[in-house]
């Protein structure tokens, strides 16, 4: 089954005082199906979250269809595009986006109360997220007095929480060590593999990449190459690399 489909993108931002018009996303259509851990890898100004905030619904497309279960949310009205986003799709951030004046637990369930889920429902889910990314013995603690790698599992929490269709991943890794790094990366897959969660990444981290499934590269705005991974982590690493290698590009 089909969860992400998009047809023919196009993001183009207008000429402006003497800059030509830049083409950010030129004709890019693929999908993605239930339970795939995708990655979306680039050189830098590839376009790669100008795509990813488009597919979220983020962002708008000048041009072209993005269908999140059947539904395309480009033509969507504002309102009803933030409630589908808040029932239907998780987010976690490069920078975590955690409320400091939440505490962890509160932080988790806090897309489920703006949504007036009730509060045992919500306790519940919360519990059950905590106990699952191991984060229990810090439920109480505040955003400003956890480590980054906990910042990123509160994060992954809250994404969880509304059981989205989808979760989009914009640079996970990128604020946090090589210990804490890994750590994320284990965890989307433990998401992935027993939640069978769908999941769309954005990264320029090879190692974060060979987590994923599968591959696609875009570079200048369009899709340049695609690679799957047969299970085997470190086989796929190597790959990756080396179409890092063929893509070209500052990464």
């Amino acid at each position: 089954m089909k969860v992400l489909e998009c047809k023919k993108l196009m993001k183009v931002y207008d000429s402006y005082k003497g800059v030509e018009a830049v083409k950010a996303l030129n004709n890019i259509s693929f999908q993605v199906e239930e339970g795939e851990f995708v990655g979306i890898m680039g050189p830098s100004g590839s376009g790669k979250t100008t795509l990813l905030n488009i597919l979220s619904g983020i962002d708008n497309a000048t041009s072209g269809e993005v269908f999140i279960n059947t539904i395309n949310i480009i033509k969507m009205k504002r309102d009803k595009l933030a409630l589908f986003r808040r029932r239907n799709i998780g987010f976690v951030f490069q920078e975590f986006n955690l409320l400091d004046s939440l505490n962890v637990r509160e932080n988790i369930g806090f897309p489920l109360a703006v949504d007036k889920i009730k509060p045992n429902i919500i306790d519940d889910k919360v519990k059950e997220l905590l106990d699952f990314l191991d984060i229990m013995n810090i439920e109480k603690s505040y955003p400003y007095n956890i480590s980054g790698g906990q910042k990123q599992r509160v994060a992954v929490a809250r994404a969880l929480a509304s059981d989205p269709k989808i979760i989009f991943a914009d640079e996970p890794t990128g604020n946090l060590d090589s210990k804490s790094s890994m750590n994320i990366m284990r965890i989307f897959k433990k998401i992935n593999d027993e939640k069978k969660a769908t999941i769309v990444m954005v990264t320029h981290d090879p190692f974060a990449a060979s987590f994923c499934k599968r591959i696609i590269f875009i570079k200048d705005g369009a899709i340049r190459l695609e690679i799957n991974s047969d299970g085997d982590r470190k086989k796929f690493f190597d790959k990756v690399i080396e179409s890092q290698g063929v893509i070209g590009g500052e990464q």
